[in-house]
């Protein structure tokens, strides 16, 4: 929207007061998260479920994909988000690896779906480490998809320089890499510096 800090937090206690909006307190210093209710999601006329209040341990993660969100809504190129896709069969996949307790099998979605020029590419937020096997399965769903033509590749956004180029390293056992070999890598602070910038770009030329 390009709005300043004010004027967002001024729009949110407006949602909240209307009830379309819950907030939710996070550790200090953190901020809240915003949940759109079941009144706001009607308002909105968006055809997901409610979410639930996720746990602590999933607050950093929920942030860094309301951040990417942003940042890809910024850049025009946000097709489907965390909910939508949760909802989603056609992009449901299963992954299959092997740990030392033996082998297992999971469920998998991307937490957002980006489009570039018509072309969709998945993307995945990385900040808890996953083991090596169950990121290699991960990254070998993307690969199939990539060659079925059902998107173009991957992109992840990760905590940390080292954890991108571990998925980097990962992803090329797997043939994909950086580039036009179908893989993306950003860190959590570079795609909150550029949202940043592309909002504040839209507030001076709205000035």
């Amino acid at each position: 929207m390009g709005w300043s800090k004010q004027t967002a937090e001024d729009h949110a206690r407006r949602l909240e007061r209307a009830g379309w909006l819950a907030r939710q307190r996070t550790s200090y210093g953190e901020g809240s998260l915003l949940l759109a209710t079941r009144d706001g999601i009607k308002r909105a006329a968006v055809p997901v479920a409610p979410a639930r209040s996720p746990a602590p341990t999933w607050w950093a993660h929920v942030r860094a994909c309301a951040w990417t969100a942003a940042w890809l809504t910024r850049r025009g190129q946000l097709a489907l988000g965390c909910r939508e896709l949760a909802g989603e069969e056609s992009w449901q996949g299963q992954v299959r690896w092997r740990e030392r307790s033996g082998w297992r099998t999971s469920g998998h979605h991307p937490d957002l779906l980006r489009v570039i020029d018509g072309t969709s590419v998945a993307v995945e937020v990385e900040l808890a480490r996953k083991s090596s096997a169950r990121l290699s399965a991960i990254l070998e769903l993307h690969a199939l998809w990539r060659w079925q033509g059902k998107t173009a590749g991957v992109m992840y956004v990760c905590g940390s320089p080292l954890a991108c180029e571990r998925v980097e390293r990962v992803a090329e056992r797997r043939g994909l890499t950086r580039g036009i070999g179908g893989l993306g890598v950003r860190t959590l602070e570079e795609v909150q510096a550029e949202a940043g910038k592309l909002a504040w770009a839209t507030r001076a030329a709205a000035a």
